[in-house]
């Protein structure tokens, strides 16, 4: 009789990031910490460009959306293809606003 031997691999730690150079030195940063607090996990960096960063000719009121630096980041998490994402407090303005009140 064959025994099964749990798997103990855990799979990577999946961080969304966009692919500027701010964000990709603030992600560094965090998973460096997360590498010192974890150091037995794998993590990977998924760095892609999004909606604000992949049109830079229409003005920012004319796109009519909002998030446009993190929608399609939030969306992979939500869908679980991601596990953390790093993005900059200052790209979220308006949702602060929009807590504080």
């Amino acid at each position: 009789m064959a025994t099964e031997v749990a798997s103990t691999t855990q799979r990577p730690v999946r961080i969304g990031t966009r692919k500027s150079m701010l964000a990709r030195v603030q992600t560094d940063i965090v998973c460096k910490e997360l590498r010192k607090a974890w150091p037995d996990r794998q993590y990977e960096i998924h760095a892609m460009s999004t909606m604000g960063d992949n049109n830079q000719t229409t003005a920012l009121h004319e796109f009519n959306a909002k998030a446009l630096w993190t929608h399609e980041l939030e969306a992979l998490l939500e869908n679980g293809d991601l596990d953390l994402i790093v993005h900059s407090l200052k790209g979220t303005l308006s949702a602060r606003s929009s807590m504080s009140n």
